[in-house]
């Protein structure tokens, strides 16, 4: 409910002293005001609510427009039964309370209890109706008391004050509590709540819309709090809008994947089965393949092992005549090379030289390479000699 003032004109009068309400009118017209005092505080913290006695000598205004509660509910102890209530005076009052509010800026209501007959004219009061209408002023009218003899009246004042259904009138019939007629109708749950107040309390005028006080879906009663009615409704659609936009998202993610994997067509399919048909199937592998027991691969090990020490243990073979008469003379080419070109063949060396390769020195053909290699060498070392004789004479 949003911002908005309220008096609350109470009827004070002699006959509030009856009993066809538990326990008196009186009594039981301070418990329904006290409820409207403590919701309307609590629906909202700007609220204000201001009370005012309409019988007796004067209309007496007992507080005005307030916030806090407690003070509300101390006034009601100043109430007591006196004189005759002064229904257009109470009301013209209560308008210029609220003129005077301290938060010009929310709505302006007066509820006022009727437990007496009414005096003033029904001329008059379409007077006061209309002017409250044209101040912009609600008016809800509890009539609890004396119900036929105020029942056109109250219907034709409510009817002049009513603007787009903000006025309503509740009648309570004998022996229902008002503040059980109250509960549920737009007195307490505002405009737009749309209650059956009037048509619960067994009558009806003034714009009261249909409704109940049944618990919703999340256990509360929207009539008893709105509020928290709201907020729950909508934590509720926010899940379910989160929970659809992970269905959507997972579903995106499997079709993404189906794509991707999907199976071959059926042509592709009809196509592949010629091919596989004529296709020659595998050949199994042969024996010989097959992995070696780990026993032929240990004798297989040891025979290798056996092969190699054979190997080592025979002589070097002999070399050919050809190629032992060759050897003297590759040695001796690489050790000229190495010692430079006055290289020389050493007899202790050529032995050690042959004797290494396995060559038998007592074979001819190699006795008569040693000869020619000597030979060589000495005709080679005359020639040396020969030169610096020749560049003496010249």
């Amino acid at each position: 409910m949003g911002l908005e003032s309220t008096v609350i004109c109470l009827d004070n009068s002699e006959y509030m002293r009856n009993g066809d309400y538990a326990s008196t009118r009186l009594e039981a017209q301070q418990d329904a005001a006290s409820l409207i005092c403590t919701t309307r505080c609590e629906q909202n913290p700007e609220n204000t609510v201001g009370m005012l006695a309409m019988a007796g000598s004067s209309v007496e205004l007992l507080v005005s427009p307030t916030d806090e509660v407690t003070k509300l509910l101390a006034a009601f102890t100043h109430v007591s039964t006196n004189g005759k209530v002064n229904f257009a005076a109470g009301v013209q009052i209560a308008q210029l309370a609220l003129k005077h509010r301290r938060n010009k800026n929310g709505g302006q209501r007066i509820i006022v209890f009727v437990g007496s007959p009414i005096e003033t004219d029904v001329r008059a009061l379409e007077r006061i109706g209309k002017q409250l209408k044209k101040n912009n002023v609600a008016v809800d009218v509890i009539s609890m008391g004396e119900l036929e003899a105020n029942s056109e009246k109250l219907e034709k004042f409510v009817s002049a004050a009513n603007s787009n259904e903000n006025s309503h009138l509740i009648v309570v019939p004998p022996g229902v509590l008002p503040s059980d007629a109250i509960i549920s109708s737009p007195i307490i749950h505002g405009d737009a709540a749309g209650m059956m107040g009037a048509a619960a309390a067994g009558g009806g005028g003034g714009g009261a819309g249909g409704g109940g006080g049944d618990m919703s879906e999340f256990g509360v009663d929207p009539n008893v709090d709105p509020e928290l009615f709201m907020a729950l409704r909508m934590s509720t659609e926010q899940a379910r809008a989160e929970e659809e936009a992970r269905a959507k998202a997972a579903a995106a993610a499997a079709a993404s994947g189906e794509g991707e994997s999907k199976a071959p067509t059926e042509g592709e399919a009809a196509a592949a089965a010629p091919a596989a048909a004529e296709a020659p199937a595998p050949s199994p592998p042969p024996a010989a393949a097959e992995a070696p027991p780990m026993d032929d691969d240990e004798d297989a090990m040891l025979q290798q092992a056996l092969a190699l020490s054979m190997m080592d243990m025979q002589p070097p073979p002999q070399a050919a005549p050809e190629e032992a008469a060759a050897a003297p003379a590759a040695a001796a080419e690489e050790s000229g090379e190495k010692k430079g070109e006055g290289g020389y063949l050493d007899p202790d060396f050529v032995n050690q030289l042959l004797t290494s390769v396995n060559v038998d020195q007592s074979d001819p053909l190699v006795q008569q390479a040693m000869a020619d290699v000597q030979g060589s060498a000495a005709e080679k070392d005359s020639k040396e000699d020969d030169q610096p004789a020749k560049k003496e004479d010249k």
